[in-house]
């Protein structure tokens, strides 16, 4: 994660009332992928970055390598697209890393698990694709290398889903991943805004096991909705984040996260983008802490 140098963010949580914590594209009407017989549509959500030692920008990969996801799978005559189109996709998650070796060489692969909408702490599949190159043509210019990868995993998956239909379904390997619903997020962010804090929201969430969705897939599904409130205070500003945890099956609030720091006179764009891995961070952490409370209290009440 990034040094933020801009905002300061203090943390406190609470299960069971607002304590201060201080600081996909719509479905369209009609897709041809619809018409496709004898498979599922496959949703491809945003692959998580995680090339620490090569010092690549991976901001503007994200959308490119996801897209890219997506033609490659058509090309493999899967119903593929960076969205959820029907109640019985299924949705596919990857992550690009790096590991460093001997002399100027890493290890790049790509990792991708692929769930139902229903059940998204099962694999249905898990693969990886894996290849030993110079860091330097990582880093000088990272497309070419990840197309590959992406080529390569994609008849995988193919084969793999191709499986799933033939004989008894297999049994999937079980996660211990929550499944959380990330309400919209507030009108008056930009678009790009929003993609980059959803983005780094994903990351810190997927490294805790926890399972971001825009949908209600089941009735143990958390909830999360953020509030943004800002103040001006002559030249300052107070910024202020509430993310509010609910429990998907009956609505109660299980517990608030609140992230609050003094801002410059700058606009929420300017704000908000350099400082989402520290919010997705803290949310994280956050999010972690107040189920674990929530486990610990179902723990009490049944002894």
């Amino acid at each position: 994660m990034k040094n933020l140098s801009l905002l300061l963010f203090i943390l406190m949580i609470t299960a069971c009332g607002p304590l201060p914590r201080p600081f996909m594209a719509e479905e369209p009407d009609s897709n041809p992928l619809l018409k496709l017989e004898n498979t599922r549509p496959l949703a491809v959500e945003p692959p998580i970055f995680q090339l620490n030692e090569t010092a690549i920008e991976t901001s503007d990969l994200t959308l490119w390598a996801q897209n890219n996801l997506s033609i490659a799978l058509r090309d493999q005559d899967l119903p593929a697209a960076n969205y959820a189109f029907a109640s019985n996709n299924l949705h596919l998650y990857s992550s690009f890393e790096t590991e460093n070796t001997a002399g100027d060489q890493v290890f790049l692969s790509l990792k991708i698990k692929v769930t139902e909408t229903a059940t998204p702490d099962l694999f249905l599949v898990e693969l990886e694709e894996r290849t030993k190159i110079p860091a330097v043509h990582l880093s000088k210019n990272a497309k070419p290398i990840l197309a590959e990868l992406i080529k390569r995993a994609a008849q995988n998956v193919s084969f793999e889903i191709s499986q799933l239909d033939q004989g008894p379904s297999p049994n999937p390997q079980t996660a211990d991943h929550v499944s959380i619903q990330l309400a919209s997020l507030p009108d008056h962010l930009d678009d790009r805004t929003r993609k980059v804090l959803e983005n780094e929201l994903r990351a810190s969430f997927q490294i805790r096991k926890l399972y971001l969705t825009h949908q209600m897939t089941e009735a143990f599904t958390y909830k999360l909705n953020l509030e943004i409130n800002l103040s001006k205070q002559n030249e300052q500003g107070i910024l202020s984040l509430l993310w509010i945890l609910e429990d998907g099956a009956n609505g109660s609030e299980i517990g608030q996260i609140s992230q609050t720091n003094p801002i410059p006179n700058l606009s929420l764009s300017r704000i908000l983008i350099p400082a989402a891995e520290a919010i997705a961070e803290g949310t994280a952490m956050g999010i972690k802490d107040l189920l674990q409370q929530k486990s610990l209290q179902n723990q009490a009440v049944l002894k």
